[in-house]
């Protein structure tokens, strides 16, 4: 019996027949990326934890359409289409037409949704290691608040709504209150699979 018991409690705590295992690993995860901001970084952690795609999967690390052609306007400091005023630009634009999916760049929760006079339409979802991406100028939303989404869900689509010139996606990457170059962070997933091969 007491054989028994002991079995059944190194069982309970086994990565296959229990959750402690993992726990502790995303733990440390979590750990490890706590003061990581650069997406370079992540990817040495990555690298060095041998990251599992599902694990990888809890951070904004791939591109957010499918097909991206082209960044119309970079990260960083620009002239504002609009206003013609030189300001920083805290996100990347990608071109699109309206109607096209927008995907979860990660597994997360959605933790806003709303409208802007100046995005539009947004949704902001908070992934693992309190990152967050950020989506706007949609043509419309189609998951709301306190939703979990999986990476690659589609959960709105391209639109041109608040102060625009066209139809695009704003997409931007924060974490605490830096915003992050998104450009690095959409390439992060393919720059670790290679790195694999």
């Amino acid at each position: 019996m007491k054989y028994t018991i002991t079995l059944l409690i190194i069982l309970l705590h086994s990565s296959v027949f229990g959750q402690p295992i993992a726990n502790s690993r995303k733990q440390e995860i979590e750990k490890l990326t706590e003061k990581v901001y650069s997406a370079k970084e992540f990817q040495r952690i990555a690298n060095s934890l041998q990251m599992s795609i599902d694990e990888l999967s809890d951070y904004p690390v791939i591109f957010p359409v499918k097909k991206p052609i082209r960044i119309t306007s970079g990260f960083g400091i620009r002239t504002h289409p609009i206003t013609k005023k030189r300001k920083r630009h805290k996100g990347i634009d990608i071109a699109k037409a309206k109607g096209t999916p927008v995907h979860a760049s990660g597994n997360g929760v959605v933790i806003r949704k709303g409208y802007d006079s100046g995005y539009g339409i947004y949704i902001e979802i908070e992934h693992s290691g309190n990152f967050h991406s950020f989506y706007a100028h949609l043509s419309k939303a189609i998951v709301n608040i306190g939703d979990t989404v999986n990476i690659t869900q589609p959960i709105a689509y391209v639109g041109n709504t608040g102060r625009t010139t066209g139809s695009h996606l704003h997409y931007e990457v924060r974490k605490n209150k830096q915003f992050l170059n998104p450009t690095d962070w959409c390439y992060c997933l393919v720059g670790i699979l290679q790195n694999k091969l």
